[in-house]
């Protein structure tokens, strides 16, 4: 492995569009010592043979396919197929600035006690600029896991990252109902793992916004951040990580999207803790009504 080389994972599904950019904004780095592979997710455009044009010219752009199998299955496909001691993320219709591997590289090779690096950047919608912000902070640490828990804090494509620390929480989530949301199971299992992020204040990436991106104006993500607190609840048992999730959680009972599921939740919690409660709550308010979403609210903050 080059302690040195840049891994850059590139999802692309249907990204005929865009890609072109985003792969020139990837050529274009004043830092050289990279790979960037791409993964086909089953593209029915000329994906492809977009890709395969700029593969066939400079052998460090890889070409992978994979049947449609979502984001966090062809990001994985990418990590296991490289070579390089860092990892960066760049979807298939957004660009970096041409510093971005570089600024990073040169913060993180020399900081031994950080393992992913972020960055604030810029929105691009259609010729509309934006800054994209984020809170500055030199460290974050399990320490931080309320901020965390209160919303995602890092845009994937802004990370530079070692890919030690990803495989030692086994990559990415690739179960379906976490999908546009498997970016942001990552850093809470990273973070809750304690392992240490920096982010800085340069603006090293343009976000693209436009309405055929699976998360256009936060659409589709909703249900899958339910998912991602659900699933990291149930997979770390203690007090630092539960709470939080469990007071996030409770909030979605006023929902009735996801009434019966958070219903769902508390029931099985409370009998995992042998508290009677799971079965009041189960027969006297199942029904989501303004009266019973107030009383399970107040329940579940009593005993939760």
């Amino acid at each position: 492995m080059d302690k040195d080389l840049i891994s850059i994972i590139m999802p692309a599904y249907n990204a005929a569009q865009f890609i072109t950019q985003s792969i020139k904004s990837v050529i274009n780095q004043t830092y050289k010592n990279w790979e960037l592979i791409i993964v086909d997710d089953g593209s029915a455009d000329k994906t492809a043979e977009i890709i395969k044009a700029f593969s066939n010219s400079d052998i460090r752009i890889k070409y992978f396919y994979q049947k449609n199998g979502k984001q966090g299955k062809a990001r994985n496909l990418g990590i296991k197929n490289s070579i390089g001691n860092y990892i960066a993320f760049l979807d298939a219709d957004d660009t970096w600035t041409s510093d971005k591997l570089a600024v990073q590289h040169e913060i993180l090779s020399k900081n031994e006690n950080i393992d992913l690096i972020f960055s604030q950047g810029y929105n691009l919608k259609n010729d509309e600029i934006s800054n994209l912000n984020v809170t500055i902070k030199a460290l974050w640490n399990i320490n931080n896991i309320d901020e965390f828990i209160k919303h995602n804090q890092i845009p994937i494509l802004s990370v530079l990252v070692k890919k030690k620390a990803i495989e030692s929480v086994n990559y990415f989530n690739e179960t379906k109902n976490i999908q546009n949301a498997e970016d942001y199971h990552l850093w809470l299992k990273l973070i809750i793992a304690n392992y240490t992020f920096k982010s800085i204040e340069d603006r090293l990436f343009y976000y693209r916004i436009h309405t055929n991106q699976s998360t256009f104006e936060s659409k589709n993500l909703e249900e899958p951040i339910f998912y991602v607190y659900k699933d990291i609840f149930e997979s770390y048992n203690t007090q630092q990580v539960r709470q939080p999730l469990f007071n996030k959680i409770k909030w979605l009972i006023f929902n009735n999207k996801f009434h019966s599921r958070c219903l769902e939740f508390f029931i099985k919690y409370f009998k995992s803790k042998n508290i009677l409660i799971s079965l009041f709550i189960k027969t006297a308010f199942a029904k989501p009504t303004s009266f019973n979403k107030k009383a399970i609210f107040q329940l579940v903050s009593l005993f939760g």
